[in-house]
Protein backbone atom coordinates (compact mmCIF):
# COMPACT_ATOMS: atom_id res chain seq x y z
CA UNK A 1 0.00 0.00 0.00
CA UNK A 2 3.04 2.32 -0.47
CA UNK A 3 1.58 5.23 -2.06
CA UNK A 4 3.69 6.84 -5.22
CA UNK A 5 4.41 10.76 -5.24
CA UNK A 6 2.02 12.45 -7.68
CA UNK A 7 -1.00 10.34 -7.01
CA UNK A 8 -2.56 12.59 -3.66
CA UNK A 9 -1.69 16.19 -3.88
CA UNK A 10 0.87 18.31 -2.26
CA UNK A 11 -1.02 20.14 0.24
CA UNK A 12 -2.73 16.60 1.55
CA UNK A 13 0.98 15.40 1.42
CA UNK A 14 2.04 18.61 3.53
CA UNK A 15 -0.33 17.71 5.85
CA UNK A 16 -0.32 14.08 5.84
CA UNK A 17 3.72 14.67 7.02
CA UNK A 18 2.93 17.04 9.52
CA UNK A 19 0.45 14.56 11.35
CA UNK A 20 3.09 12.17 11.13
CA UNK A 21 6.18 13.68 12.16
CA UNK A 22 3.80 14.98 15.55
CA UNK A 23 2.60 11.00 16.47
CA UNK A 24 6.28 9.83 15.70
CA UNK A 25 7.48 12.97 18.18
CA UNK A 26 5.02 11.96 20.81
CA UNK A 27 5.90 8.15 20.75
CA UNK A 28 9.62 9.62 20.82
CA UNK A 29 8.39 11.10 23.99
CA UNK A 30 6.50 8.69 25.37
CA UNK A 31 9.29 6.00 24.70
CA UNK A 32 11.61 7.47 26.42
CA UNK A 33 9.49 7.16 29.64
CA UNK A 34 8.28 3.28 28.82
CA UNK A 35 11.36 1.59 26.96
CA UNK A 36 13.50 -0.68 29.44
CA UNK A 37 16.85 -0.89 27.70
CA UNK A 38 16.52 -4.49 26.89
CA UNK A 39 13.56 -3.93 24.81
CA UNK A 40 15.57 -1.46 22.72
CA UNK A 41 17.37 -4.84 20.82
CA UNK A 42 13.68 -6.15 20.03
CA UNK A 43 12.62 -2.79 18.76
CA UNK A 44 15.46 -3.18 16.04
CA UNK A 45 14.74 -6.61 15.58
CA UNK A 46 10.89 -6.28 15.18
CA UNK A 47 11.69 -3.77 12.38
CA UNK A 48 14.10 -5.84 10.84
CA UNK A 49 11.27 -8.41 10.71
CA UNK A 50 8.26 -6.25 9.29
CA UNK A 51 10.92 -4.95 6.47
CA UNK A 52 11.27 -8.84 5.51
CA UNK A 53 7.99 -9.44 5.56
CA UNK A 54 6.93 -6.48 3.46
CA UNK A 55 9.50 -7.74 0.81
CA UNK A 56 7.21 -10.17 0.15
CA UNK A 57 4.17 -10.36 -1.43
CA UNK A 58 1.35 -12.66 -1.65
CA UNK A 59 -1.37 -13.65 -4.12
CA UNK A 60 -5.23 -13.09 -3.59
CA UNK A 61 -7.33 -16.18 -4.23
CA UNK A 62 -9.10 -15.72 -7.76
CA UNK A 63 -7.28 -12.44 -8.63
CA UNK A 64 -4.61 -10.64 -10.24
CA UNK A 65 -3.45 -8.64 -7.13
CA UNK A 66 -1.41 -9.19 -4.45
CA UNK A 67 -0.62 -7.98 -0.80
CA UNK A 68 1.82 -7.74 1.72
CA UNK A 69 2.39 -7.49 5.79
CA UNK A 70 2.33 -4.05 6.82
CA UNK A 71 3.36 -4.86 10.59
CA UNK A 72 1.95 -1.98 12.63
CA UNK A 73 -0.03 -4.48 14.71
CA UNK A 74 2.59 -7.15 14.97
CA UNK A 75 5.11 -4.52 16.08
CA UNK A 76 2.81 -2.70 18.68
CA UNK A 77 1.21 -5.76 20.19
CA UNK A 78 4.79 -6.84 20.89
CA UNK A 79 6.56 -3.40 21.34
CA UNK A 80 3.74 -1.19 22.56
CA UNK A 81 2.09 1.22 20.67
CA UNK A 82 5.48 3.80 20.44
CA UNK A 83 7.95 1.84 19.71
CA UNK A 84 5.83 -0.16 17.29
CA UNK A 85 4.93 3.30 15.70
CA UNK A 86 8.85 4.06 15.68
CA UNK A 87 9.74 0.66 14.02
CA UNK A 88 7.18 0.73 11.09
CA UNK A 89 8.41 4.45 10.39
CA UNK A 90 11.78 3.59 10.50
CA UNK A 91 10.89 0.61 7.84
CA UNK A 92 9.02 3.08 5.57
CA UNK A 93 11.87 5.70 5.40
CA UNK A 94 14.60 2.88 4.26
CA UNK A 95 11.96 1.93 1.79
CA UNK A 96 11.42 5.09 0.43
CA UNK A 97 15.13 6.24 0.13
CA UNK A 98 16.68 2.86 -0.30
CA UNK A 99 14.67 1.27 -2.82
CA UNK A 100 12.48 3.88 -4.26
CA UNK A 101 9.16 1.62 -2.92
CA UNK A 102 6.81 4.93 -1.72
CA UNK A 103 7.79 8.37 -2.23
CA UNK A 104 9.24 10.99 -1.22
CA UNK A 105 6.91 13.75 -0.91
CA UNK A 106 3.95 10.71 -0.18
CA UNK A 107 6.14 9.21 2.93
CA UNK A 108 3.81 11.24 5.11
CA UNK A 109 1.05 9.50 4.13
CA UNK A 110 2.67 6.66 3.94
CA UNK A 111 3.67 6.62 7.21
CA UNK A 112 0.55 7.81 8.70
CA UNK A 113 -1.32 5.18 6.58
CA UNK A 114 0.73 2.08 7.55
CA UNK A 115 2.74 3.49 10.93
CA UNK A 116 0.71 5.47 13.11
CA UNK A 117 -2.83 4.08 12.05
CA UNK A 118 -1.63 0.37 12.23
CA UNK A 119 0.16 0.90 16.01
CA UNK A 120 -1.72 3.50 17.47
CA UNK A 121 -5.14 2.39 15.92
CA UNK A 122 -4.57 -1.06 15.57
CA UNK A 123 -3.30 -1.25 19.33
CA UNK A 124 -6.11 0.49 19.85
CA UNK A 125 -8.44 -1.91 18.34
CA UNK A 126 -5.94 -5.07 19.71
CA UNK A 127 -6.71 -3.26 23.67
CA UNK A 128 -10.74 -3.32 23.49
CA UNK A 129 -11.38 -7.00 21.83
CA UNK A 130 -8.76 -8.40 24.56
CA UNK A 131 -11.01 -6.48 27.19
CA UNK A 132 -14.01 -8.71 26.59
CA UNK A 133 -11.58 -11.99 25.23
CA UNK A 134 -9.23 -11.81 28.61
CA UNK A 135 -5.85 -12.19 29.14
CA UNK A 136 -4.95 -15.62 27.85
CA UNK A 137 -2.25 -16.74 24.78
CA UNK A 138 -5.55 -17.24 22.13
CA UNK A 139 -7.61 -14.08 23.56
CA UNK A 140 -4.28 -12.28 23.10
CA UNK A 141 -3.49 -13.76 19.33
CA UNK A 142 -7.31 -13.87 18.26
CA UNK A 143 -7.58 -9.86 19.22
CA UNK A 144 -4.17 -9.06 17.52
CA UNK A 145 -5.86 -10.84 14.75
CA UNK A 146 -8.92 -8.75 14.55
CA UNK A 147 -6.84 -5.78 15.24
CA UNK A 148 -4.24 -6.05 12.32
CA UNK A 149 -7.56 -7.12 9.91
CA UNK A 150 -9.25 -4.15 11.04
CA UNK A 151 -5.73 -1.65 10.91
CA UNK A 152 -5.88 -2.85 6.37
CA UNK A 153 -8.88 -1.50 6.48
CA UNK A 154 -8.53 1.76 8.25
CA UNK A 155 -5.40 2.11 5.69
CA UNK A 156 -7.03 1.41 2.94
CA UNK A 157 -9.97 4.00 3.58
CA UNK A 158 -7.85 6.73 4.84
CA UNK A 159 -6.26 6.60 1.39
CA UNK A 160 -9.01 7.14 -0.07
CA UNK A 161 -10.08 10.40 2.02
CA UNK A 162 -6.29 11.53 1.17
CA UNK A 163 -7.26 10.97 -2.33
CA UNK A 164 -10.65 12.31 -2.46
CA UNK A 165 -9.10 15.67 -0.93
CA UNK A 166 -6.61 16.43 -3.07
CA UNK A 167 -6.77 18.35 -6.06
CA UNK A 168 -4.61 16.22 -8.58
CA UNK A 169 -7.27 13.82 -8.49
CA UNK A 170 -10.19 15.57 -9.61
CA UNK A 171 -12.04 13.48 -12.25
CA UNK A 172 -11.73 10.17 -10.78
CA UNK A 173 -14.56 8.96 -8.88
CA UNK A 174 -13.56 8.41 -5.06
CA UNK A 175 -16.61 5.71 -4.70
CA UNK A 176 -15.33 4.08 -6.86
CA UNK A 177 -11.74 3.89 -5.57
CA UNK A 178 -13.58 3.44 -2.09
CA UNK A 179 -14.92 0.18 -3.19
CA UNK A 180 -11.83 -1.34 -4.95
CA UNK A 181 -9.73 -0.72 -1.79
CA UNK A 182 -12.48 -2.18 0.43
CA UNK A 183 -13.22 -4.93 -1.83
CA UNK A 184 -8.98 -5.66 -2.15
CA UNK A 185 -8.16 -5.18 1.10
CA UNK A 186 -10.63 -7.13 3.34
CA UNK A 187 -8.60 -10.04 1.59
CA UNK A 188 -5.22 -8.77 1.90
CA UNK A 189 -5.79 -7.55 5.90
CA UNK A 190 -6.83 -11.81 6.06
CA UNK A 191 -3.42 -12.73 4.85
CA UNK A 192 -1.97 -9.78 7.54
CA UNK A 193 -4.19 -11.12 10.39
CA UNK A 194 -3.10 -14.78 9.86
CA UNK A 195 0.61 -13.39 9.33
CA UNK A 196 0.41 -11.20 12.37
CA UNK A 197 -1.23 -14.20 14.56
CA UNK A 198 0.78 -16.94 13.41
CA UNK A 199 4.12 -15.02 14.27
CA UNK A 200 2.87 -13.90 17.80
CA UNK A 201 1.21 -17.42 18.46
CA UNK A 202 4.93 -19.00 18.14
CA UNK A 203 6.32 -15.89 20.51
CA UNK A 204 3.84 -16.47 22.99
CA UNK A 205 4.04 -20.08 23.02
CA UNK A 206 7.77 -20.19 23.22
CA UNK A 207 9.20 -17.42 24.97
CA UNK A 208 6.23 -15.10 26.33
CA UNK A 209 8.47 -13.64 29.25
CA UNK A 210 10.41 -11.99 26.39
CA UNK A 211 7.54 -9.34 25.25
CA UNK A 212 9.05 -6.23 26.58
CA UNK A 213 6.15 -5.55 29.37
CA UNK A 214 7.42 -8.35 30.54
CA UNK A 215 11.31 -7.66 30.21
CA UNK A 216 11.74 -6.91 33.84
CA UNK A 217 11.88 -10.85 35.26
CA UNK A 218 14.50 -11.59 31.48
CA UNK A 219 17.90 -11.45 31.97
CA UNK A 220 20.08 -9.76 29.04
CA UNK A 221 21.12 -12.93 27.71
CA UNK A 222 18.00 -14.44 27.27
CA UNK A 223 16.63 -10.95 25.60
CA UNK A 224 19.85 -11.29 23.03
CA UNK A 225 19.12 -14.92 22.40
CA UNK A 226 15.63 -13.97 21.08
CA UNK A 227 17.06 -10.63 19.13
CA UNK A 228 19.76 -12.74 17.48
CA UNK A 229 16.99 -15.83 15.89
CA UNK A 230 14.78 -13.03 14.81
CA UNK A 231 17.33 -11.40 13.12
CA UNK A 232 18.70 -14.50 11.55
CA UNK A 233 14.67 -15.23 10.89
CA UNK A 234 13.97 -11.56 9.22
CA UNK A 235 17.65 -12.13 7.11
CA UNK A 236 16.35 -15.90 5.98
CA UNK A 237 12.89 -13.93 5.05
CA UNK A 238 14.48 -11.22 3.19
CA UNK A 239 17.50 -13.90 1.36
CA UNK A 240 15.27 -16.24 0.55
CA UNK A 241 11.78 -16.12 0.44
CA UNK A 242 11.74 -12.18 -1.04
CA UNK A 243 13.17 -13.04 -4.37
CA UNK A 244 9.77 -15.50 -4.96
CA UNK A 245 6.84 -12.95 -4.30
CA UNK A 246 4.09 -12.59 -6.19
CA UNK A 247 4.87 -10.41 -9.64
CA UNK A 248 1.07 -9.00 -9.08
CA UNK A 249 0.52 -5.68 -8.46
CA UNK A 250 -0.35 -4.99 -4.81
CA UNK A 251 -3.71 -3.66 -4.25
CA UNK A 252 -3.16 -0.13 -4.48
CA UNK A 253 -0.70 -0.48 -7.50
CA UNK A 254 -3.36 -2.67 -9.25
CA UNK A 255 -6.39 -0.73 -8.68
CA UNK A 256 -4.39 2.64 -9.91
CA UNK A 257 -3.69 1.00 -13.06
CA UNK A 258 -7.17 -0.59 -13.46
CA UNK A 259 -8.45 3.17 -12.73
CA UNK A 260 -5.80 5.41 -14.44
CA UNK A 261 -4.64 7.15 -11.66
CA UNK A 262 -1.28 5.07 -12.25
CA UNK A 263 -0.84 8.03 -14.59
CA UNK A 264 -0.48 10.83 -11.83
CA UNK A 265 2.68 8.94 -10.77
CA UNK A 266 5.47 11.52 -10.69
CA UNK A 267 9.12 9.92 -11.79
CA UNK A 268 11.96 10.04 -9.82
CA UNK A 269 15.62 9.70 -10.82
CA UNK A 270 16.70 6.17 -10.78
CA UNK A 271 18.20 4.75 -7.73
CA UNK A 272 21.21 2.22 -6.92
CA UNK A 273 19.07 0.02 -5.22
CA UNK A 274 15.88 0.51 -7.54
CA UNK A 275 12.86 -2.45 -6.86
CA UNK A 276 14.83 -4.03 -4.14
CA UNK A 277 17.80 -5.61 -6.87
CA UNK A 278 21.28 -4.71 -5.75
CA UNK A 279 23.38 -3.92 -9.01
CA UNK A 280 25.51 -7.60 -8.81
CA UNK A 281 25.24 -9.93 -11.34
CA UNK A 282 23.38 -13.18 -10.72
CA UNK A 283 24.64 -16.42 -10.56
CA UNK A 284 23.79 -19.77 -11.80
CA UNK A 285 23.20 -21.11 -8.77
CA UNK A 286 20.95 -18.69 -7.24
CA UNK A 287 19.43 -16.07 -10.52
CA UNK A 288 17.69 -14.05 -7.10
CA UNK A 289 21.13 -12.85 -5.84
CA UNK A 290 20.88 -9.17 -6.42
CA UNK A 291 16.90 -9.29 -4.88
CA UNK A 292 18.14 -11.32 -1.84
CA UNK A 293 21.57 -9.17 -1.64
CA UNK A 294 19.25 -6.20 -1.28
CA UNK A 295 16.67 -7.75 0.66
CA UNK A 296 19.72 -8.22 3.76
CA UNK A 297 20.91 -5.32 2.90
CA UNK A 298 17.24 -3.44 3.68
CA UNK A 299 16.88 -5.67 6.83
CA UNK A 300 20.13 -4.61 8.70
CA UNK A 301 20.24 -1.14 7.60
CA UNK A 302 16.42 -1.12 9.23
CA UNK A 303 17.35 -2.98 12.30
CA UNK A 304 20.60 -0.48 13.09
CA UNK A 305 18.27 2.34 12.33
CA UNK A 306 15.94 1.07 14.52
CA UNK A 307 18.43 0.01 17.15
CA UNK A 308 20.20 3.50 17.23
CA UNK A 309 16.46 5.38 17.59
CA UNK A 310 15.30 3.41 20.09
CA UNK A 311 18.90 3.39 21.79
CA UNK A 312 19.47 7.61 21.81
CA UNK A 313 15.78 7.60 23.83
CA UNK A 314 16.55 5.33 26.13
CA UNK A 315 20.01 7.34 26.55
CA UNK A 316 18.01 10.83 26.79
CA UNK A 317 16.15 8.44 29.94
CA UNK A 318 19.66 7.65 31.79
CA UNK A 319 21.18 10.53 31.23
CA UNK A 320 17.56 12.99 33.10
CA UNK A 321 17.56 10.22 35.70
CA UNK A 322 21.59 10.16 36.12
CA UNK A 323 21.28 14.64 35.87
CA UNK A 324 18.08 14.51 38.83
Amino acid sequence: MHIRDGILGPEVCVAAAAISVGAISYSLRRLRADLDDRAVPVTGMLAALVFAGQMVNFPLPGLPVSGHLLGGVLAAVILGPWAGCIAVAMVLTVQAVLFSDGGLLSLGANVLNMGVIGAWGGYAVYSTVRRFLGNGNAATVTAAMLAAWSSVLAAAALFCVEFACSSSTKGFDPRVVLTLMVLYHALIGVGEALITGSILGFVLARRADLVPALLPTTSVRAVGGFVASGLVFALAVAALLAPFKSDWPDGLDAISEKLGFARLEAERPPLLFEDYELPIPSISWWPHMSVSAAGVLGTLVVFAGALALAGLARRQVNSQEFSS
